[in-house]
């Protein structure tokens, strides 16, 4: 198959649109249709039907999308292998990290890093646990960074732990939580958590916390960004739980108080994620270096 109509279908099939895709590519509506139309010709299987003015891959179209990923990862990194030989000091680095991650861990790394290798491209996406697995999955990171456990690891996929993160109970000081001796898993759980959204990796470890409680959290709000939530509630809306050091400036100037759980504890493993059959480019095993060399000394140790 040829390789250009392979990223034309891949386009198509991110976007559920052919229209969509054909503005991306700067591509006729036509001119994709016809692509897509001389891929099922080719191949004599139907990989598209439409529902509605969505397009979905048919189970003929789910296996091209993942023979066509594993190809064009396999091309990536034999560009990059090829560069690397031309020279040792480029290349390129694909990576995810959790938000804790980027804000807190990663930018003294990066700045060394880029330092030391001022020729290397990084390409770093913040992204929640679930959607760094899926893309990692997907062929599209060299390696990742998630926060919680990975209950049902895919085979392709290996994780390490990297290092512990402390999670804590926080709310404003006007809270009236803020006024109690110890607070129950019971008074969290229910009615006045507020948390991030399904897919991340500390939500998941609250999750299952509970679960051992016999408890389902009923959260008072979703909402998707670290920083939303201390706002959130820093205004007196419920309360929440976040990694020890995305608190601690709110913590150190009152305008968040640490509020004692009294049933349970909450750790959170930070984990490097990344495919047992991926070969790493010189360049993303460098980075690989510089991330084991600063957690020997990072507060996420």
């Amino acid at each position: 198959m040829n390789l250009q109509n392979l990223r034309i279908f891949l386009k198509v099939a991110e976007l559920e649109h052919v229209t969509r895709a054909a503005e991306v590519l700067n591509l006729s509506q036509p001119a994709v249709t016809k692509i897509i139309q001389s891929l099922e010709r080719e191949a004599h299987l139907k990989f598209v039907e439409r529902q509605g003015r969505r397009i979905v891959l048919t189970q003929a179209g789910r296996v091209l999308q993942s023979y066509a990923r594993r190809l064009f990862a396999l091309e990536h990194e034999m560009d990059a292998a090829l560069g690397a030989l031309r020279d040792v000091e480029g290349g390129e680095v694909s990576l995810a990290v959790n938000t804790t991650a980027w804000t807190y861990l990663l930018p003294p790394i990066v700045a060394r890093f880029r330092e030391r290798y001022p020729r290397v491209r990084l390409q770093i996406a913040v992204l929640n646990s679930h959607e760094i697995m899926e893309k990692t999955l997907n062929w599209e990171l060299d390696f990742g960074l998630i926060e919680g456990t990975a209950t049902e690891l895919p085979p392709p996929l290996q994780m390490h732990i990297f290092s512990q993160d402390r999670l804590i109970l926080v709310a404003s000081p006007q809270h009236p939580f803020a006024q109690k001796e110890s607070i129950s898993a019971e008074m969290i759980c229910i009615g006045e958590l507020l948390l991030r959204e399904e897919g991340s990796g500390i939500r998941e470890v609250i999750e299952q916390a509970c679960r051992i409680q016999g408890l389902v959290i009923q959260p008072l709000l979703t909402l998707s960004d670290n920083e939303a939530l201390k706002q959130m509630v820093m205004s007196g809306v419920g309360v929440t739980i976040l990694s020890e050091l995305v608190v601690q400036r709110e913590l150190a100037s009152g305008e968040l108080v640490q509020l004692p759980m009294l049933d349970f504890a909450l750790q959170a493993q930070l984990s490097l994620i990344q495919r047992n059959d991926k070969l790493l480019s010189p360049a993303s095993q460098a980075f690989l270096r510089f991330l084991v060399a600063a957690n020997t000394h990072s507060q996420f140790a």
